[in-house]
């Protein structure tokens, strides 16, 4: 145990001995990997940040009915009989004018603006959620509610967040694909660079392997390197992602007040950037044995 310990320490040392000894050629082959792993990592971050704003949407399918404004309390009761008796209502909520402005003031960043008006500008209000996603129901609904008397307009404003919705479900599976076909990538990548390295130190081995070193003892130093080189490269793609996240973050919140809703980005959590560095540091290390094993069989086969 202690020669394995001391072996794969003499390993360890040596690979960062040699990432030391060209640190101009290290960083830009890091820098290349960072940039190949920071492109799906900021993807990731984009699309949590858009699951983050659709998990706030109500995407249930609802129809929302506005009276006019001088709708009065007999007017809203006749209206929402009306509603209930639609076999394809589900349920029904009035909305008064005063809890419509009351709920404006406290979740919008316009509470002195609306505290400024001489009177309520918002009409009294029905949700209806409907047991149906058919369009074309949804639409005859409408139609109907549309010509009672004293309801000024009708929407159903739940299609758009579905879209939304659906729309980042392919995000996920596009990030996904553009995930595995980077990690190709730096398979490639750090399998050429670990490649040349052992091409340039061709005599070395073959030497080394004369006064009998295994193919263990070769490639070791050449895994830690690679290990080495994807771990540093995860670790700054995370790096990148996290400063393009903070700088989309603070463009958002300056953007908040303008459309009176809270936009943040949300990061990656910080086992998931430890399993990102970690995975990088897998894939450098897969990269370094394929090469390596590769030239150790064309050393063997060159008489």
């Amino acid at each position: 145990m202690t020669l394995w310990l001391r072996l794969h320490a003499h390993a360890l040392v040596d690979a960062a001995r040699r990432l030391g000894s060209q640190p101009i050629a290290s960083a830009v082959s890091i820098l290349v990997l960072a940039l190949a792993i920071a492109l799906p990592i900021t993807a990731a971050v984009m699309l949590r940040s858009a699951g983050a704003v659709t998990a706030g949407l109500d995407t249930d399918p609802h129809v929302n009915v506005y009276l006019a404004l001088d709708a009065g309390g007999e007017d809203a009761r006749r209206v929402e009989a009306v509603l209930r008796a639609n076999p394809d209502v589900t349920a029904v909520r009035f909305i008064s004018r005063a809890e419509a402005l009351a709920e404006l003031k406290a979740n919008t960043h316009l509470a002195d603006l609306l505290a400024s008006l001489d009177r309520n500008p918002l009409p009294d209000a029905f949700t209806v959620r409907v047991g149906t996603t058919d369009a074309a129901r949804i639409a005859t609904m409408k139609s109907e509610w549309s010509q009672l008397a004293k309801v000024d307009q009708v929407v159903a404003d739940f299609e758009w967040s579905q879209r939304l919705g659906r729309w980042v479900k392919l995000g996920e599976h596009v990030l996904l694909a553009a995930g595995f076909l980077l990690g190709l990538t730096v398979l490639f990548i750090v399998g050429h660079l670990i490649r040349l390295q052992v091409v340039t130190r061709r005599q070395e081995i073959e030497v080394s392997q004369l006064i009998g070193a295994t193919a263990a003892d070769v490639r070791r130093p050449f895994l830690y390197h690679g290990a080495f080189q994807g771990a540093l490269a995860g670790a700054a793609a995370v790096a990148l992602a996290a400063g393009v996240a903070a700088w989309l973050g603070a463009e958002l919140l300056a953007l908040t007040p303008q459309y009176a809703t809270e936009l943040k980005v949300v990061f990656l959590s910080v086992q998931t950037c430890l399993a990102l560095v970690a995975g990088s540091a897998a894939l450098g290390l897969a990269g370094a044995w394929i090469a390596v094993g590769r030239e150790l069989k064309g050393f063997a086969a060159t008489p």
